[in-house]
């Protein structure tokens, strides 16, 4: 039985993504991966890590839609892409992308759920943007919801570390901002984390109980 992981806001550091995976022994199509959106935007490459990302989901990784995907979808990524032909085929991809994904109790979304509505009937801005309504929502019975969007040090946490709340699992630790992007394996209960300033360094953290299987 393989292993589950997340990660979130990878914004642009598909290189960073790649040597937390090797980090970890990642191994496709035994463990499981799952990227919760937000590829693209604020980093430094952007359309080498949405390859990165496709090429990863070609051996059996799930990764979902996030609002800078859906921002590119509305025409933010026009002239971004040398080739025609490949914008056109990228963006039909990352419209294919769904904006969630489960495994066992864990419940993968971008950015969260809009209390007292279905999964199936939540909307996709929703699921991609929102904040407070959902951070301080009653928990699923049963389940964990694991999402980004929001970086944690915006919970009041120290910059690279994870917010845990009841029910819920934030793992956007500030990429996008100049901290850290991490790993998350939901397995064994295990947080690798690398700074964007100093990416020679990978931080390994073990978490609560109650946040793995």
């Amino acid at each position: 039985m393989g292993r589950v992981f997340a990660i979130s806001d990878i914004h642009g550091y598909g290189h960073l993504l790649q040597r937390l995976l090797e980090h970890s022994g990642y191994r496709p199509r035994t463990d499981r991966l799952y990227l919760l959106g937000d590829y693209v935007n604020k980093g430094p490459d952007s359309l080498g890590t949405l390859a990165i990302v496709e090429r990863l989901c070609a051996g059996g990784a799930v990764a979902l839609q996030g609002n800078n995907e859906r921002k590119w979808l509305g025409g933010a990524a026009d002239g971004l892409f040398p080739d025609p032909s490949e914008a056109r085929r990228t963006l039909e991809w990352i419209a294919r992308l769904p904006l969630w994904a489960e495994c066992g109790r864990f419940l993968f979304v971008h950015a969260g759920l809009r209390p007292g509505v279905p999964l199936a009937e939540q909307d996709a801005e929703d699921i991609t943007t929102i904040r407070e309504p959902f951070h301080g929502s009653a928990p699923l019975r049963g389940r964990t919801v694991v999402f980004g969007h929001t970086s944690t040090f915006r919970f009041g946490v120290s910059p690279g570390a994870l917010w845990f709340g009841e029910g819920k699992l934030g793992i956007d630790t500030g990429a996008g901002h100049g901290y850290d992007l991490s790993l998350v394996e939901l397995t064994e209960g295990r947080q690798w984390a690398v700074a964007v300033s100093d990416p020679a360094a990978i931080r390994e953290t073990r978490l609560p109980r109650d946040f793995a299987e």
